[in-house]
């Protein structure tokens, strides 16, 4: 991956969790799908923040247990160091 590109892929991943609540404006919006469309790592973040936000969404109503939340916890820290890792390269 290009130098340029890791930097574009690091802002989208800054950026992912206020683009997907529709917190950003039309502009950034328009530069996230557009390097989505082109870089399939930050095209699979998207769809997958999407479908875990959505699983968070339905199941919001249902108060998970300390050790679940624990290990989702830990679980998601070792995801997003991964991901710091791929985009690093």
């Amino acid at each position: 991956m290009k130098p340029r590109a890791r930097g574009e892929c690091r802002v989208l991943l800054e950026r992912l969790s206020a683009y997907l609540d529709g917190d950003l404006s039309a502009r950034a919006c328009a530069t996230i799908e557009r390097h989505s469309r082109t870089c399939r790592r930050c095209a699979a973040a998207i769809a997958d923040l999407r479908q875990t936000t959505g699983l968070c969404r339905r199941a919001a109503t249902v108060p998970l247990p300390d050790a679940v939340r624990r290990r989702a916890q830990a679980r998601l820290r070792l995801v997003i160091d991964a991901a710091e890792v791929k985009t690093r390269r």
